[in-house]
């Protein structure tokens, strides 16, 4: 997601229109609808502004993530958990996602069929059943 599609979620996320979101960070409305198009950039001076007025970390703002608020409100806390709470969460994480799916298929020459386990969260097959 480029930066101008994120000044414009954040901005209607915060209930402002374009003009209330320029008069909070002094530029004109102009200039917020050319970042949300992606015509131009804000300067730092205008990004700092903007942190402020989107009520945003920079790191939501500007990296290249998908991830939602709802997200980055997880990482806070996990951030916030002594080193005993983030390994049992991080022993939760792992054994979630390395839960298997079994999918199967047929197999092109005769009737039999191989079962595939997918790994959870990954496009990543094991042929468990396949003898070649």
């Amino acid at each position: 997601m480029e930066i101008g599609t994120r000044i414009k979620k954040l901005r209607i996320k915060n209930g402002l229109t374009q003009a209330q979101l320029a008069k909070a960070v002094g530029v004109t409305s102009a200039a917020v609808g050319n970042y949300e198009q992606g015509i131009s950039f804000p300067k730092e001076s205008v990004l700092r502004k903007l942190f402020i007025a989107l009520r945003c970390t920079p790191n939501e703002l500007l990296c290249e993530d998908d991830f939602s608020a709802e997200d980055h409100e997880h990482l806070k806390r996990y951030s916030m958990l002594s080193e005993e709470g983030k390994r049992a969460v991080d022993e939760c994480i792992e054994r979630e996602l390395s839960k298997t799916e079994d999918v199967r298929i047929a197999a092109r020459h005769g009737d039999s069929e191989i079962t595939l386990k997918k790994r959870a969260n990954k496009d990543i097959f094991d042929a468990e059943d396949y003898k070649g």
